[in-house]
């Protein structure tokens, strides 16, 4: 252990009775502030819930009241006057009975009565269409949430019904009156927004079947996370509490169930925020006491700087260079006892730079040269086919389509005997291909074909003659032998700046074991039995790209063939444009 190491290591000592102190003291300082925060948001909590539930048990005690009247007794006994105008005047003072219970509050509501007996529906808005079957199916002893329709606009409201006798719940026809009382959601939205208002909070009510009432800034986001990973199944009567961890944050969960509406009201809060004050006295308490280890520290390093650090340097230059970053050089202001050891060490940096380059270079080259003995490999042995294909049409003085394939032909070898081009770009390719394609139609006349590319792919530099030897491959091994017309299809996909472009065919495809024993010729640097499309394309594909480029085949027998090329974009081997480096 050096000198400068002891010296460090009693800094530290001396330090870590302060530090312990005030882990201790911040650590009760935080406990209390929790404990206050809990105490004063549970009684936020059962004020806010106590307030709509008040509100709730207000609305249903209007019920008895409604009950009561004797106007409402009428179209409950189904007694109602014959004559127009005494039933107009019955309805009207029902309808302004309706709106003075329901403006009696600030909260929008609506009032809807049904007598099942005269089948009339009353209300405090727009008089209601009675629907028996519906009116049936919503009956609910209990406040629920549930979409209602206000002005021809969708909503949500807390909806109970009461009926009159209790029997009638079970069959409407025992029923003389139901109430159905509605108090729309956004009456809960403002309430929401009022608690939040107060704090640092933001909260909202979940119920038992899913439903979620927010506040009208709430992150909806959030919430639903929250929803997904606190636990919100609180069935008592008291506030309970949870702290979890959503992105890396502590966010403190408050809950308390409400009976009445089946929802719990959930509040959270986020710790970093409630703690700040108390995290900022334990920054600058972090901080001095960084100061003051750095400060011995330094008193350490400045004894020893004239050692320590060129030693630092030569041993990061080092390791730097055997991450192979040959550029590195050591710059230091030291003494005259370490100058000739950094100069020589910049010396050996620059030399092993110049033989890596050298390396590199040769390297590019060999491939360069392997690529072109492996494009040399791919000839177009179709060529006796066509020329055939020419002399039969001219024999059948079909003379378009002679002419039409001997232009063909042209295309196809003009592009192929441009040996000068190493690369080329994928459309151009396609091109080719689409060229190839067209000659093996003509001639076979039992093939059709689909080209689909994002555009973006088409200027993708890749090796010439990539993408034919796949097409030929799919047509010769695949749909010659097949006696109905087949299908090759061209599929190009960009994920990012992965490129991936698959040739697919409907033809005969291989078995089992001739597509295992296919993977593993691909696999051999230098497979047996000369010309062999598939290798070349996998090989060349893999010099021109590097490691994470590939080339991987899969078949059903009797149901086609697929070949799939897997590359990224280097633009430091792209560069080299046309034939090499120059």
């Amino acid at each position: 252990m050096s000198l400068i190491t002891k010296m460090i290591l009693l800094i530290s000592m001396l330090m870590l009775p302060v530090i312990y102190l005030f882990i201790h003291t911040n650590r009760q300082s935080i406990d209390l502030v929790k404990s206050q925060i809990d105490f004063a948001n549970a009684n936020r909590l059962e004020h806010f819930l106590k307030e709509i539930e008040d509100t709730l048990e207000q609305f249903s005690g209007y019920s008895g009241i409604i009950l009561s009247d004797p106007d409402f007794a009428e179209f409950a006994g189904g007694s109602v006057p014959e004559n127009r105008y005494e039933f107009a005047e019955l309805l009207q003072r029902a309808e302004r009975k309706l709106r003075l219970f329901s403006s009696a509050t600030r909260w929008v509501n609506r009032i809807n009565l049904y007598f099942p007996q005269s089948r009339i529906a009353v209300s405090s808005d727009r008089p209601p269409k009675y629907d028996e079957i519906s009116l049936a199916s919503r009956l609910n002893p209990e406040w629920r949430l549930r979409p209602v329709v206000v002005n021809g606009i969708a909503a949500r409201a807390f909806t109970r019904y009461f009926v009159n006798p209790y029997s009638g719940y079970a069959d409407l026809n025992n029923a003389s009156t139901v109430i159905e009382i509605e108090l729309m959601e956004d009456n809960v939205i403002e309430k929401l927004d009022s608690f939040k208002s107060k704090g640092i909070n933001d909260p909202f009510l979940v119920a038992s079947t899913g439903e979620v009432v927010l506040n009208a800034t709430s992150d909806e986001e959030t919430a639903n996370r929250l929803i997904g990973a606190a636990n919100l199944t609180n069935r008592s009567g008291d506030v309970a509490y949870s702290t979890i961890k959503l992105d890396g944050k502590q966010i403190r969960v408050y809950m308390l169930r409400s009976e009445i509406l089946d929802m719990t009201f959930v509040d959270y809060v986020p710790l970093e925020d409630i703690l700040a004050p108390v995290t900022q006295a334990q920054r600058q308490f972090i901080l001095t006491a960084a100061l003051l280890i750095l400060l011995g520290i330094a008193v350490a390093i400045i004894l020893y700087f004239n050692v320590q650090v060129p030693i630092r340097l030569l041993t990061r230059g080092v390791e730097k260079l055997k991450d192979g970053h040959f550029s590195v050089r050591v710059r230091s202001r030291t003494g005259p006892d370490f100058e000739r050891l950094v100069g020589r060490f910049n010396e050996m940096a620059a030399q092993i730079q110049h033989l890596v380059e050298k390396v590199y270079r040769e390297e590019i080259r060999s491939k360069e040269a392997v690529m072109k003995q492996l494009q040399s490999q791919i000839n177009p042995h179709f060529l006796y086919n066509s020329m055939a294909y020419i002399i039969s049409m001219v024999n059948m003085n079909r003379l378009s389509q002679a002419v039409n394939m001997g232009h063909e032909l042209s295309n196809y070898f003009r592009y192929t005997t441009r040996n000068s081009e190493m690369e080329t770009t994928l459309g151009e390719e396609l091109a080719f291909v689409q060229t190839y394609l067209s000659i093996m139609e003509d001639q076979l006349q039992k093939i059709s074909h689909t080209i689909d590319l994002p555009e973006a792919m088409l200027e993708c530099r890749i090796p010439r003659l990539l993408i034919q030897p796949l097409v030929e491959n799919a047509i010769v091994h695949g749909l010659e032998e097949k006696l109905e017309r087949g299908h090759i299809s061209i599929i190009g996909i960009t994920d990012g700046e992965w490129r991936q472009l698959r040739v697919e065919d409907d033809g005969v495809g291989l078995s089992a074991n001739a597509l295992q024993l296919l993977r593993l010729r691909l696999s051999l640097q230098d497979p047996d039995g000369g010309s062999f499309g598939l290798w070349n394309v996998k090989w060349r594909l893999h010099y021109q790209f590097g490691e994470g480029s590939d080339m991987t085949v899969s078949s059903v027998e009797s149901q086609g063939f697929t070949v799939q090329l897997r590359w990224k974009e280097r633009p430091e081997e792209t560069a080299y444009g046309n034939g090499g480096p120059t």
